[in-house]
């Protein structure tokens, strides 16, 4: 880490590396069920398998962002000492239905890294990109959350 820069540059050497992480996700009707009601949302497609049947689909499907339970915290590269991070924003693309009996892969990248100074200070801003496919190499949903890095406040 110099003066200029809060990382070390060799953080910012693993962007657009694209890496396969974590096992893959089995998607089961009962976590379905459990997602639509934690969001409230009893729409007969989550939790009704004849119903999603009946509309073409292989059983019950999930709610849109059932797979926002499934972050990509592998791919975060190591950050300095002295740096604390909070959640800067998330951005989602839906390709596809998920429905139970689906097995889901992520493959993920670092996208990019901005180095800021604000009024509080520098910053840095750091993006990840993560594709969703199904088992038929799918893609179904694509993910790309911001995390923001900060020196820690010194304590007095």
């Amino acid at each position: 880490m110099n003066e200029l820069t809060l990382l070390d540059e060799d953080v910012k050497e693993g962007i657009g590396i694209e890496k396969e992480y974590a096992e893959p996700i089995e998607v089961e009707k009962g976590a379905i069920r459990r997602y639509a009601e934690t969001i409230m949302d009893l729409n007969p497609l989550y939790i009704d398998e004849k119903y999603a049947q009946s509309r073409g689909f292989s059983s019950v499907v999930a709610p849109p962002l059932f797979l926002c339970g499934f972050p990509p915290t592998e791919l975060r590269p190591p950050i300095p000492e002295g740096l604390t991070g909070v959640h800067g924003g998330d951005e989602w693309e839906l390709f596809r239905p998920v429905a139970a009996g689906d097995v889901i892969t992520r493959k993920g990248k670092l996208a990019n890294i901005i180095e800021r100074v604000g009024s509080s200070g520098r910053m840095v801003f750091l993006t990840m990109e993560v594709d969703f496919t199904n088992q038929q190499e799918e893609l179904v949903a694509r993910y790309r959350p911001t995390v923001i890095y900060r020196p820690k406040p010194e304590v007095k």
